[in-house]
């Protein structure tokens, strides 16, 4: 019984230890296979799953905000509509009025224009300024048909006229001149002595004072051939180089002044420039030759003759524009 027992058990464990047949291998395979598939196929699905999730967190996101500018836009919608309505409310009442409207409207243009005008002659003296200002609101109402207009183009064709009548300053001619002068002032210079000078005046003389003045003259002439030593030493000038740049910056300040009245149309300031600087020429610059001087004087005399402030008429046409205003029809 015992040797049976054992004989047994060794059949047994010779039959396990047996190599796989070629079948199981192969279905051994197979099913690792579709596990590695499975479980690939798991991790993508995961991996899908949270994409997906990330783009539907995402597109409510978005989903929000265009919720919130759409309830934004729709407010702004309804504003924009009672602003509208607003506007077509004010349109139909100005439409209403009709021809008080374009009345009013054109009545403020020429207020405007005459304005601009009236500032032209006040503060510029400037006639062709305030002319301009009056042509474009003449044209304004040139084409107009109404008859309650016609009293104020009227005005305004009677200011056109007066305005175009006016004499004109040649501001541009005047200012070259005292440049020229200016120029002239700043290159002058002195003689190194003082003879005697002629007097601007002419006055008459008889036969036996040119006589006189003639035998003084060849007198003088023969003494200056005869004593020599006199010229030995150099003349001091009359003016040192510093101040006669002094003075010449002092009558350039007097010409700058003098043209900055006439841009401005200040006739007093003009001429008080001009007699200031006559005078400071004629006593500090009387050493100067006579071909030199009088023709600075007469320049200067010449130029204080000059109008360069005209006396500005008042405009009809703003009594015309008041009393077209006051109207109920028209009032502002």
């Amino acid at each position: 019984m015992v040797g049976s027992k054992s004989r047994q058990s060794l059949v047994t464990a010779v039959s396990i230890k047996r190599p796989l047949t070629p079948g199981f291998k192969v279905l051994l395979s197979i099913v690792a296979i579709l596990a590695i598939a499975a479980a690939a196929v798991a991790w993508h699905s995961e991996k899908q799953h949270r994409r997906a999730k990330q783009a539907l967190r995402s597109v409510s996101t978005e989903y929000g905000e265009l919720s919130k500018q759409l309830a934004e836009l729709r407010t702004e919608a309804g504003l924009n509509k009672e602003m509208l309505k607003l506007q077509q409310d004010r349109l139909d009442s100005l439409l209403a009025q009709g021809t008080q409207v374009r009345k009013r409207w054109l009545i403020s243009r020429v207020a405007d224009s005459v304005a601009v005008a009236e500032q032209a002659l006040l503060i510029n003296h400037n006639a062709t300024q305030a002319q301009q200002a009056l042509l474009a609101a003449d044209r304004l109402l040139a084409s107009q048909s109404d008859a309650s207009l016609m009293s104020l183009r009227r005005a305004l064709q009677q200011d056109l006229s007066v305005l175009s009548g006016l004499p004109r300053v040649d501001v541009a001619g005047i200012y070259l001149r005292l440049q020229n002068l200016d120029r002239r002032v700043t290159t002058l210079a002195l003689p190194r002595e003082a003879g005697r000078q002629k007097s601007p005046v002419a006055r008459e003389v008889s036969a036996q004072d040119q006589m006189e003045n003639l035998w003084q003259q060849g007198l003088a002439k023969f003494r200056a051939l005869i004593v020599i030593r006199q010229y030995d030493e150099p003349l001091q000038p009359l003016l040192d180089a510093s101040r006669l740049q002094l003075l010449r910056d002092q009558l350039s300040l007097l010409i700058n002044q003098a043209e900055l009245a006439l841009l401005r149309g200040d006739g007093v300031v003009y001429r008080a420039a001009l007699e200031t600087l006559s005078l400071r020429v004629q006593q500090q610059l009387s050493a100067l030759p006579n071909a030199t001087l009088m023709p600075l004087l007469d320049e200067l005399a010449s130029l204080q003759a000059l109008q360069v402030q005209l006396s500005m008429p008042s405009l009809s046409t703003r009594a015309a524009l008041d009393a077209l205003m006051q109207t109920p029809e028209t009032r502002l």
